[in-house]
């Protein structure tokens, strides 16, 4: 453990340390140049047409017109899958025999390290 002669110099310099610190200040003109934003009455494009989004009215008129596209592509493709049906080639069917066959004939269990 450290003695106490060794714990008050380390105490002193970083009291040391602290003797040359100031104040932090603002570039000049930084609180006139603040009052001066707030006080603009000019509005950028984003400003007006985040104005115009955030209205509650805007944002539930929006998310209604998104809900019926979706509903109206979900039942237009129920339509098109009924109609046609894809005709399958029989060469192309994997049966669930031929699944397990492939699966479990990729292992090979004559070169497993026993250990």
């Amino acid at each position: 453990m450290n003695s106490k002669p060794e714990l008050e110099k380390k105490i002193q310099q970083v009291l040391d340390s602290l003797d040359g610190i100031q104040r932090a200040e603002p570039r000049p003109f930084f609180y006139t140049r603040v009052l001066g934003r707030l006080q603009a009455d000019e509005k950028t494009i984003w400003e007006t047409m985040g104005s115009f989004l955030s209205r509650p009215v805007v944002a539930v008129a929006g998310l209604c017109v998104i809900l019926i596209l979706n509903g109206f592509i979900l039942f237009q493709q129920e339509k098109e899958s009924g109609i046609a049906t894809p005709i399958v080639n029989s060469n192309e069917i994997v049966t669930d025999n031929e699944y397990i066959l492939a699966s479990s004939s990729s292992f090979e269990y004559e070169n497993m390290d026993q250990q």
